[in-house]
């Protein structure tokens, strides 16, 4: 019963907020690992299938805009648990009735038995709000499929920072987390649970830090060179930022955000595992013009995210369809702005966690079409076998949701 008091908690708080924080899982730090684990499937899930939980709940409800939201959320977890869980129906309607108000239990008990009746009959589909389920289709084709399947789940990735890999991995080994190192990237570690691994000494360290796989082939792709001067544009938490200094401490490598609370964020992120950038600005790249010139500018843009669906389900709920257009545009005006910030002959590195056409390939092509002396290559250079069609690599295929483009500043062309 406990667990399930928890999850409601995460859970009214991610829809009211249309947002969990990290903080918000801390809740959970007194419960068992396995229980911490249905907590995080249920919570997850729950968000992940949250338009067709309510298409089902609503057909059992006399007055859906009357009924109180923790009550709603209530049903919302049991109807997960009778048809994606395949909890037996008596112990989901029993813990649920247990855990609502007293004048609300007997629609509580009702309602869920009638959802356990057709529950080996139902199955939930994508997922995904009806307008998102026919673009994303369209603009995926083929791996739309690959694209569901994928956000089905997510698995925990680290970065081994001061540690070797196969040390951290032998470091969880002991601790009976199972982990495994990634095929792409060499400094990447794939955890199989859904472990709250930040409370962990090695992570308080610094000897692991938490970035995907795909996130990790950036600092591959922007491959810093000694004396090199480097801008991390959209900086954010400092993730990749500490990493292209991991890779090569001898780049000088400039940190910026616009936000102050996620450059807090990125200060504490740089003392824990020791790691600092060479200079550290608060620009709004945008409205603002930067007083010198980069031989490489990463842009990892702001986007609509929906690469990431499998560990952050609530941006479902916040996202409009008119969201992918104005990310779009934002995202060339970037790229606009640091054009001129850029040396001849350097190379903005342009990142989205997203697969939307509008975002990958429709910004670069918008992108090279107004800069003559801009050329796309292959951001791996042929080192690994990703499909390089012309303006970037989308990783979906391989790894998840992320595409990376590489362009070249050429006054030869």
């Amino acid at each position: 019963m406990k667990a399930r008091i928890v999850a409601l908690e995460i859970l009214n708080e991610g829809i009211s907020n249309f947002f969990i924080s990290r903080n918000a899982w801390k809740k959970t730090s007194n419960l068992t690992k396995q229980d911490r684990a249905f907590v995080r499937r249920l919570v997850y899930g729950t968000l992940r299938y949250y338009f067709e939980i309510d298409k089902i709940i609503d057909t059992f409800l006399k007055d859906t805009k009357k009924t109180p939201k923790d009550l709603k959320n209530i049903l919302r977890m049991g109807t997960y648990e009778l048809i994606e869980m395949k909890i037996p129906p008596y112990a989901v309607v029993n813990e649920y009735t247990s855990i609502t108000r007293p004048k609300f239990k007997g629609l509580v008990n009702a309602v869920l038995r009638k959802i356990s009746e057709i529950s080996d009959k139902t199955h939930f589909e994508s997922g995904l709000p009806p307008w998102l389920y026919d673009k994303l289709k369209k603009d995926l084709g083929d791996i739309f499929p690959l694209f569901l399947e994928k956000n089905e789940f997510h698995e925990i990735y680290l970065r081994a920072v001061n540690k070797s890999r196969d040390e951290i991995i032998l470091d969880l080994t002991k601790q009976n987390i199972e982990s495994y190192p990634t095929h792409f990237s060499p400094w990447g570690i794939k955890c199989t649970e859904g472990t709250d691994l930040d409370s962990f000494e090695q992570f308080e360290n610094g000897d692991f830090t938490f970035q995907d796989e795909s996130s990790q082939l950036v600092g591959i792709v922007v491959d810093p060179k000694s004396g090199e001067k480097i801008l991390d544009a959209f900086g954010g938490v400092g993730t990749k930022t500490t990493h292209l200094v991991q890779i090569n401490p001898k780049a000088v490598v400039t940190y910026n955000d616009i936000n102050r609370s996620k450059i807090s964020i990125a200060m504490d992120n740089f003392k824990r595992m020791r790691i600092f950038p060479s200079k550290m600005i608060n620009t709004d790249i945008i409205n603002s013009t930067l007083n010198e010139k980069f031989d490489k500018i990463l842009v990892d843009a702001p986007c609509t995210a929906l690469g990431t669906i499998g560990k952050h389900p609530d941006l479902l709920l916040r996202l409009i369809e008119k969201d992918i257009t104005e990310k779009a545009q934002m995202q060339l005006k970037m790229l606009e702005n640091l054009w001129e910030h850029l040396s001849d002959d350097g190379e903005i590195i342009y990142s989205v966690c997203t697969v939307t056409k509008e975002e990958t390939d429709g910004v670069i092509s918008k992108f090279i079409q107004n800069h003559g002396e801009a050329i796309c290559v292959d951001p791996f250079e042929g080192k690994m076998n990703f499909d390089f069609e012309k303006l970037g690599v989308q990783l979906l295929k391989w790894i998840d949701g992320f595409y990376i483009s590489k362009i070249v500043k050429s006054n030869k062309r």
